[in-house]
């Protein structure tokens, strides 16, 4: 049969998992999906730590090594800490505790595992509300599309969904002002891009970003009924 190899975290919550029926070009579960709309570019996963693809499970005979590159499912890097190896084959299964240590060169620049931990959760959350935010996006082009050429109360309806839509995407003009969504995105790229300590205003900018879009969330199911 198949064999699995999850990475799990202390408390057993599944980290990233992989199948020796997978493609061949499959990594793990994670990775962002693209959007196709210019202010939500997909966030991948920094390489700094890990990197590359994971090696492929397989089940050929003979002596096999699996190098996991550390990255969440999310398609985040992993941040140092204990984890656990469960390795399935048939009825058989085996589980083994690892630590995954801090880089030594981030070490001696003063960063920390806690500050790296700090750093995931947040991107954590970042992701959620770039996902929000592009479902969010996605809600107000449906009903733009539907209520295109309305008239009555519906004209009045499709005009305050073209306020909303203005918040939320970033003028069509050369140096328009940016919307939501891409304040949203540009947060997260920052975060995201390489091992750091979160400033205290990251993550208050994080705070403010949310609280606006759910705010938008919030008119928006007023004027359309609650979102799916």
């Amino acid at each position: 049969g198949p064999l699995t190899i999850e990475i799990l975290d202390t408390a057993g919550n599944a980290v990233n998992a992989y199948n020796s029926n997978a493609p061949a070009t499959s990594g793990g579960t994670g990775g962002g999906a693209p959007t196709g709309d210019p202010d939500a570019a997909p966030l991948q996963g920094r390489g700094g730590r890990g990197g590359g693809p994971a090696a492929r499970v397989t089940r050929s005979p003979g002596m096999n090594r699996f190098v996991w590159n550390v990255q969440h499912q999310s398609g985040l890097s992993s941040p140092p800490g204990q984890y656990q190896a469960r390795i399935k084959v048939d009825t058989t299964t085996l589980t083994q505790p690892f630590n995954v240590l801090i880089d030594p060169r981030l070490a001696a620049e003063g960063l920390t595992a806690a500050d790296l931990r700090e750093q995931f959760e947040h991107n954590l959350r970042m992701r959620e509300l770039v996902a929000s935010a592009s479902q969010t996006v996605a809600r107000v082009r449906e009903a733009q599309g539907k209520l295109r050429g309305a008239a009555g109360a519906d004209a009045e309806t499709a005009k305050r969904v073209e306020a909303v839509a203005a918040k939320l995407a970033t003028e069509p003009v050369r140096y328009g002002k940016p919307g939501l969504q891409a304040h949203i995105t540009y947060l997260a790229g920052m975060t995201s891009g390489v091992d750091q300590k979160i400033g205290r205003d990251a993550v208050e900018r994080y705070g403010v970003l949310k609280k606006e879009l759910e705010a938008i969330r919030a008119e928006l199911d007023k004027l359309l009924g609650p979102g799916r």
